[in-house]
């Protein structure tokens, strides 16, 4: 009954705790979750859009974890030299027969009996505590080696996780703006598109315009319309994308605001007024310039350096294994108490491999080949990074000269279209020609919209690449 009692009582107990978890835990959930997922409109800058990222974003928190992990090996690795410490108690019981025939006193005078003590015991105990301390092991030694190795590995992968959000970030922030300024630029020709169209009805009706004149205004207008749509799709998918960086519920109502910073402003002006020779100059590095700028370049060293002390902590396998141990221990007896003679036991143990099937070898083999894959790897990544570096300065250099043709061509686009604008009104052009004027005024303004933005995240993909994404953050 009293133990019946007592695991009622428990059971009670845990119930109880089990639900204060699920209350607190989804407090803290909700409050956390109101941020970014409550009903309220949120407006959303650049800055808050990366500071959300870096305080929300899976994969940030997956890296910190693992850099997290990464240092508790390097605690765990050190730990193997310390001196372990262990209770060891053990009963014995044996049968009648065996008992006989070790307990010799039986065969003895009773004189002679009482006078030997007893050594063995039908039913027995046995206690004693152990230290043992690693004076030389290989193992240890390797694994130390490889714990730091892949601390400073984690160190790498975590920051270059952390600048390759804070660049998907603002890439993605910065193709919402444009697409939002594309939308924007949309809206305005399909609204003068349709007061068009309607008027050439009017027109139509009237015997003043042909049939074709209202077809022409009727593709355009249809055109305008599917233009903003696509646009419109374009937005709506690079939303939900800055949405999935951010951590935040994709149906949560957010508004874009903001325009471009001063900071992506004064760089953009700063590189388009450098030469041609200079920026080639800033991807000009060596190896290790490179790898020192490079995160993720890093890390791949970090992981040929790791690979590299597996391989060579694999020979000391074939070393000689040296530990001392200490026990204090109380003889065997019948009583659980330790009130016998007590052994103190000193040992320094020598051990040294002979034969091991072949373990070591074939170990060694295997941590060799890993070695030179992770050396090949980060020489493909190196050049790949080198590839990139290139491509993304030609893209520069390229929109470098578009973006100023843009901007020339909107000026002469937009002069020519008042001009057709005026001559239309008088009766000297065709409706064709108004509408192809209208068309490139538009299509020189969406031209330009893009080669803008498309400047300004080339130039944060070279920040990224340089390791100078950081300093958008401050």
């Amino acid at each position: 009954m009293w133990t019946k009692t007592v695991y009622s009582g428990l059971w009670l107990v845990y119930f109880y705790a089990f639900v204060m978890c699920i209350l607190f835990s989804g407090l803290s959930h909700d409050i956390k979750a109101d941020d970014l997922n409550g009903g309220e409109k949120v407006f959303l800058t650049l800055e808050e859009a990366i500071a959300t990222a870096l305080l929300n974003n899976n994969q940030i928190k997956s890296s910190g974890y693992s850099l997290n992990k990464a240092n508790w090996d390097v605690k765990n690795a050190w730990s193997q030299l310390i001196p372990t410490l262990s209770l060891n108690s053990r009963f014995t019981k044996i049968d009648e027969q065996t008992f006989a025939e070790r307990d010799f006193r039986r065969y003895l005078p009773a004189e002679f009996a009482d006078q030997i003590p007893q050594t063995v015991f039908q039913e027995s105990y046995y206690t004693s505590f152990d230290v043992t301390l690693p004076v030389f092991n290989g193992a240890i030694i390797t694994g130390i080696r490889i714990a730091n190795s892949g601390e400073e590995m984690a160190e790498h992968m975590n920051n270059s996780t952390r600048q390759n959000i804070i660049f998907q970030v603002v890439n993605t922030y910065l193709n919402v703006l444009k697409a939002k300024e594309v939308v924007g630029i949309q809206k305005q020709y399909l609204e003068l598109s349709q007061l068009n169209f309607e008027k050439a009805e009017r027109m139509y009706e009237a015997d003043r315009y042909s049939k074709s004149d209202v077809l022409r205004w009727k593709v355009d207008y249809q055109t305008q319309r599917g233009n903003l749509v696509n646009s419109e799709s374009m937005l709506r998918s690079t939303t939900i994308a800055l949405y999935r960086l951010l951590n935040m519920d994709m149906n949560k109502n957010v508004e874009i605001v903001g325009q471009l910073s001063d900071k992506l402003l004064d760089d953009s002006k700063k590189l388009s007024e450098l030469s041609e020779q200079d920026i080639l100059t800033m991807i000009n590095l060596t190896e290790d310039e490179l790898v020192q700028s490079n995160s993720a370049l890093a890390a791949a060293k970090a992981n040929a350096t790791m690979s590299e002390k597996m391989h060579s902590g694999s020979y000391l396998n074939y070393l000689p294994n040296v530990s001392f141990s200490y026990s204090h221990a109380w003889r065997e007896n019948g009583t659980l108490g330790l009130d016998d003679y007590s052994p103190k036991t000193a040992m320094l143990n020598f051990q040294m491999p002979i034969f091991s099937g072949f373990q070591n070898v074939t170990k060694s083999k295997s941590t060799y080949y890993d070695y030179k894959k992770s050396q090949e790897d980060f020489a493909d990544q190196m050049n790949n990074t080198r590839y990139i570096l290139t491509e993304t300065v030609n893209k520069i250099l390229n929109l470098k000269v578009q973006k100023e043709l843009s901007k020339t061509n909107v000026e002469y686009t937009e002069r020519n279209y008042r001009v057709v604008e005026t001559q239309k009104e008088k009766g000297l052009v065709s409706n064709i020609d108004f509408v192809d004027a209208k068309l490139n005024l538009q299509n020189a303004q969406l031209t330009d919209v893009h080669n803008q933005y498309d400047f300004i995240i080339a130039m944060v993909e070279l920040y990224y690449m340089l390791g100078k994404i950081d300093s958008l953050v401050e």
